[in-house]
C-alpha cells in the first residue's frame, strides 16, 4: 500500500478533533443538534486551518444515521459523536454519488460549474441530503458565479452547499449574502505544538517540546503545514526528532546561531559578526530568510523580556529589528543580498569615537567651534560620521510628511560631526542656520528616538561647505554632479521633485 501523507491521516474524524477552531465546532454542534443547519455555508480562512475538513464533517453529519436518530428523539449530542463514523452513511461517504466535491481553481468556467451542478435538481440516490463542496470559490469566473446564484438562493429540497475560500474579499457580495459565513482563525503555536507531540507519540517517535515549538512557529498558524513539516522530519529521523533534526531537515538557522549573531552585534565585535554570519550562511538559506529569522528571533526575545523570562533592554532590540527590516527591503531584487546583510550587521557594530572628520575655516558668524580632528584612523572616523549621517537622514525622512517646515529647514544642513552623543550640523549661511534653530528641539527629540539614546545638536556656519544635496547622493551620482558644478562654476544645486 502506498504511503499516506500525515496531514491526510490526521484529518479530524469528528468536531471534537477540530483543533484550534473550537468556536466553529461548538456553533455547528448546536446547529446540528437543534436541526438549524443552513443550506449554504461560506468557510473563510487561510490555508491549512480546517475549512475543507469542516465542510466534509458537516456533509457527513447531515446524513449520519446516528445524528438523525438522536435529533428526532431529542437526545443531546457531544462534538465527539458528530458524525458517528460507524453507520452505513458515514462508512460509504467517500464513494457516495451524493457527495460532490470539486476545486473551483481548476473548474472555473460556466461550463464546468453547470456540468458539476447538473445533478443538483435530482433526488439523492443514497443519502438524505445531497452536498456540494466547492473549494477556492473566489476563483470562479463571473459567468460561473451567476450560474449558481439562483441555485444557492433557492436550492432544491435536500441540497446543501459548502463554499471554501482563502480570499474572502474576492468572493462576490451576491454569494456572501446568500451564505452563513464561518471564519477560521489562525491556530496558535501553543495549540499546534502539543498536538504535534501527541501525533508523534502515535507514530512511536519522540518529539521534544523545543522541536515541536520550532515546527509550530514555522507553520504560521496552519495545522496542515505543521503536519507536513512533521511528516518530513519523521521520514528523515530515527526514534527521536530533535530540534537539530528539524533545523537540518527543513533548512533552518538554529536559535543558537541567531543568538550568536545578536550577541556579536551587542558586543560591537565585527570579527565575531563575520564568523557568526558565515556560519549562518552554511544553513543554505538565502540572506532574506536569515534576516527574517533574525527578526523573528528578536521578536521572541522581546516577548521573553515582557514575560519576565529574560532580562534586557527593549530599545536595543527595536534598533536591531528596524535595521534588519530595512536590510530585507534592500535585498529584494538585489544582486548582492549577502553583502547587504553583512554590511547592515557591521554598521550596527560600528565603533563610537569622540571625533569628526570635518575641519574647515568658519565664518565670523559661527556660533560654535568647528570640531577638531582627533588622532584616530581614517576608517574609524568615516564609519563614525556615516553612523551620524544615517541617524540624521533616517530621522529627517520621518518628518517629510509630518512636519514639512522642519524638513525644509533641516534639508539645508550637512552632518559634519558625530561623537555618539552630539551631532554637529553645518550650514552655508547664517540665515539658514537661524531658520533651523526654530525646529532644533523637535529634531533633537526625533534623533534621540532613532538612536535609542539622548542626542544633542550643535550648529556651525561655514560658507565653504558643499551643497547639501552632494552630501546625500550615492556614487556615481555624487561625482557626476560635482563635475557638472565645476564645469558651470556653480556653488549651489537643487533636486527637482516630481511634483514641482
Amino acid at each position: 500500500m502506498a504511503y499516506e501523507a500525515l496531514y491526510t491521516r490526521g484529518r479530524p474524524k469528528n468536531f471534537a478533533q477540530l483543533i484550534g477552531q473550537e468556536h466553529i465546532a461548538t456553533a455547528l454542534t448546536r446547529a446540528i443538534s437543534n436541526d438549524r443547519l443552513s443550506h449554504a455555508y461560506l468557510l473563510v480562512g487561510t490555508r491549512g486551518t480546517g475549512k475543507t475538513s469542516t465542510a466534509r464533517l458537516l456533509s457527513k453529519a447531515m446524513n449520519c444515521e446516528r445524528v438523525i436518530a438522536a435529533r428526532e428523539s431529542g437526545e443531546p449530542l457531544q462534538p465527539k459523536e458528530i458524525p458517528c463514523n460507524k453507520c452505513a452513511s458515514c462508512l460509504s461517504y467517500e464513494s457516495s454519488p451524493d457527495n460532490v466535491e470539486f476545486d473551483a481553481a481548476s473548474n472555473r468556467s460556466v461550463e464546468d460549474v453547470t456540468r458539476l451542478l447538473s445533478t443538483a435538481y435530482l433526488a439523492p440516490l443514497q443519502s438524505k441530503v445531497k452536498t456540494f463542496i466547492i473549494d477556492e470559490v473566489h476563483m470562479l469566473s463571473f459567468e460561473a458565479v451567476n450560474s449558481i446564484l439562483k441555485l444557492i438562493e433557492e436550492p432544491p429540497p435536500n441540497v446543501a452547499f459548502f463554499l471554501a475560500t482563502t480570499e474572502f474579499n474576492k468572493v462576490p457580495m451576491t454569494i456572501r449574502s446568500r451564505c452563513q459565513t464561518l471564519n477560521f482563525r489562525l491556530i496558535p503555536r501553543e495549540t499546534i505544538a502539543p498536538y504535534l507531540i501527541r501525533l508523534a507519540k502515535r507514530l512511536e517517535v519522540e518529539l521534544p517540546e523545543d522541536a515541536a515549538a520550532k515546527i509550530a512557529r514555522l507553520a504560521e498558524g496552519s495545522m496542515r503545514d505543521a503536519m507536513t513539516y512533521l511528516d518530513q522530519c519523521y521520514a528523515m529521523a530515527d526514534k527521536k526528532i530533535s530540534v537539530e533534526d528539524v533545523n537540518n531537515t527543513l533548512g533552518l538557522v538554529s536559535d543558537s546561531d541567531l543568538d550568536e549573531i545578536i550577541s556579536a552585534v551587542r558586543e560591537k565585535d565585527r570579527a565575531k559578526i563575520a564568523t557568526a554570519i558565515t556560519h549562518a550562511f552554511r544553513s543554505g538559506l538565502t540572506s532574506v530568510n536569515i534576516a527574517e529569522s533574525l527578526i523573528t528571533r528578536l521578536r521572541d526575545m522581546e516577548f521573553e523580556i515582557l514575560d519576565g523570562r529574560q532580562t534586557g533592554e527593549m530599545r536595543s532590540l527595536d534598533i536591531l529589528i528596524d535595521a534588519m527590516r530595512k536590510a530585507v527591503t534592500e535585498m529584494q531584487g538585489s544582486g548582492i543580498p549577502d553583502i547587504i546583510l553583512e554590511m547592515a550587521l557591521m554598521r550596527l557594530a560600528a565603533p563610537i569615537t569622540s571625533t569628526s572628520n570635518f575641519a574647515a575655516p568658519v565664518s565670523q558668524t559661527s556660533s560654535a567651534p568647528v570640531p577638531v580632528v582627533q588622532n584616530t584612523s581614517p576608517d574609524s572616523v568615516a564609519e563614525n560620521l556615516d553612523e551620524g549621517k544615517k541617524i540624521f537622514y533616517d530621522t529627517l525622512e520621518r518628518f517629510r510628511d509630518n512636519d514639512q517646515f522642519l524638513y525644509a529647514a533641516a534639508n539645508n544642513a550637512i552632518v559634519v560631526g558625530w561623537t555618539g552623543e552630539v551631532l554637529t550640523l553645518g550650514f552655508k549661511a547664517d540665515f539658514t542656520k537661524k531658520l533651523f534653530e526654530k525646529h532644533e528641539q523637535t529634531l533633537a527629540q526625533g534623533l534621540t528616538e532613532t538612536a535609542g539614546r539622548e542626542v544633542k545638536i550643535e550648529t556651525i556656519v561655514n560658507t565653504k561647505l558643499p551643497p547639501p544635496i552632494l552630501d546625500r547622493l550615492p556614487e556615481p551620482d555624487k561625482s557626476n554632479l560635482g563635475k557638472a558644478m565645476d564645469i558651470f562654476n556653480s556653488s549651489e544645486a537643487k533636486k527637482i521633485e516630481e511634483n514641482e
